[in-house]
């Protein structure tokens, strides 16, 4: 059996994480410099992306599944011991392409997390220090505290 639709399917999740690699670079800088349309749109096109990557995901766990027999362990590891020649030399270099893309993903979707959290930390001091703190108007312990215990309400009577 040929690892043609598996070398297919990783082809193209190669291509898509590329792409979804390219739009978290293009987030960070729209991160940086503030624009939030700009960003939303990012956001947008980031969504389609990894709908595209999960469908592209799940047709190849099928072709993997098929090539290997229907195993438990279906994966790219698994398909590479089975295949030789330059079949498995092209599994090889996809799987190592992949594994590239992914980490340095990885790399970038931090730093933006990062990013997102200074800028969230920032608006949130800001707003603490533009609107002025609450002044209680409430009953506080201190009043309660100098209730004689006799004109405390008792929750049950003991002589009953």
């Amino acid at each position: 059996m040929s690892a043609k639709p598996i070398i297919e399917q990783l082809k193209r999740l190669c291509v898509l994480h590329e792409h979804l690699l390219t739009l978290s670079e293009e987030k960070t800088e729209a991160l940086k410099a503030g624009k939030t349309k700009e960003l939303s749109n990012i956001l947008t096109k980031e969504q389609k992306y990894i709908q595209a990557i999960g469908q592209t995901e799940d047709d190849r766990i099928k072709a993997t599944s098929t090539f290997l027999g229907y195993s438990e362990n279906n994966t790219i590891s698994a398909c590479i011991a089975k295949t030789s020649g330059s079949e498995k030399e092209e599994l090889e270099q996809l799987y190592e392409a992949l594994s590239n893309v992914l980490g340095h993903l990885k790399e970038v979707n931090e730093m933006n997390r990062q990013l997102t959290r200074d800028a969230l930390q920032f608006i949130s001091i800001s707003y603490d220090m533009l609107v002025p703190k609450e002044n209680h108007f409430n009953y506080s312990k201190s009043i309660k505290a100098e209730l004689p215990k006799s004109s405390r309400m008792k929750l049950f009577d003991s002589k009953a």
